[in-house]
């Protein structure tokens, strides 16, 4: 897995006119992941992975790589040898 955090931190380039991070699509999220893209709209639309949607509900699904980092290292506290995966977040 760390692996594909640094490649997501790689993808990190600050937007010159907004200031703020690029943000990444999610066949990208997928390929660091891998797992299907379908996988990660799924997880996406039910909470389990931090994500925004561009101009409201109808509007394109980006991540931010900081939080992608941060929701796999919580996922890596939270496992515990033998105790099979672990859900990463609960849909609210």
């Amino acid at each position: 897995m760390a692996a594909s955090r640094g490649r997501l931190r790689g993808r990190m380039a600050m937007d010159t006119r907004s200031g703020r991070p690029s943000l990444i699509r999610p066949c990208d999220v997928a390929k660091d992941l891998a797992v299907s893209r379908t996988w990660v709209y799924d997880a996406a639309n039910a909470g389990r992975i931090p994500s925004i949607r561009i101009g409201g509900e109808d509007g394109p699904l980006r991540f931010v790589p900081e939080d992608i980092d941060r929701w796999i290292d919580e996922a890596r506290k939270a496992w515990r040898p033998g105790s099979g995966s672990v859900a990463t977040q609960q849909a609210q």
